[in-house]
């Protein structure tokens, strides 16, 4: 099956690979994610709110994703502009995703984690035991994002992840939010038929 044209074949095979590389971003983020949900819900602590919120928003992009390509490829003219405002609300999410994850991450060094004194590794491990007493087995309780991604060094790198493919997300959805008005005008401009000699 050709990739459709819409008049601008080298904008639209970019806006093929946006999709595509937006699709394997969100689902490495809800791999990531979902792992993090199920290794906390385990021990009996709900989840960091900002852990469940990016895991929220990329399940519903996700399926947006899948529902977008369909209407893409059967060259859906008016789609793109729809398309093109949904990417926007998108943007939208993960620039509040981003920032939401980048205000406890930005401060941790994943490498000096268990690389420190032990009384620097004795004081955050406290931190991160008396977290999760407060928290354990109660309704409504929060286990703070920065205690968690800082307990471990994978914990660290994985936290790091979501939160840099959540930024890779926001460039994507920007690049898509210029290029699917602009297939929409090229494709309107080319299927204009042109003024005949006798009009003029």
């Amino acid at each position: 099956m050709p990739v459709p044209s819409y008049g601008a074949m080298p904008l639209s095979k970019t806006f093929l690979l946006v999709r595509i590389l937006q699709v394997v971003s969100m689902i490495i983020v809800i791999g990531i994610a979902s792992n993090f949900v199920e290794q906390i819900v385990t021990t009996g602590i709900e989840a960091p709110k900002e852990v469940v919120g990016t895991l929220s928003v990329t399940c519903i992009a996700t399926l947006y994703m899948a529902i977008s390509i369909a209407f893409y490829w059967s060259q859906a003219n008016l789609g793109l502009l729809v398309m093109s405002g949904v990417d926007s609300l998108l943007l939208i999410a993960f620039i509040v995703v981003a920032v939401t994850l980048g205000k406890p991450l930005s401060y941790l060094n994943c490498y000096r984690i268990g690389m420190a004194s032990k009384a620097a590794d004795a004081q955050a491990a406290y931190a991160f035991t008396v977290s999760v007493t407060q928290n354990l087995n109660s309704d409504g309780s929060n286990l703070g994002m920065g205690n968690w991604a800082g307990a471990t060094k994978s914990n660290c790198f994985q936290s790091k992840a979501i939160w840099g493919l959540s930024i890779a997300l926001c460039i994507l959805f920007t690049t898509s939010c210029v290029l699917l008005p602009t297939l929409f005008y090229k494709n309107k401009k080319a299927n204009t038929a042109p003024k005949s000699v006798e009009d003029a």
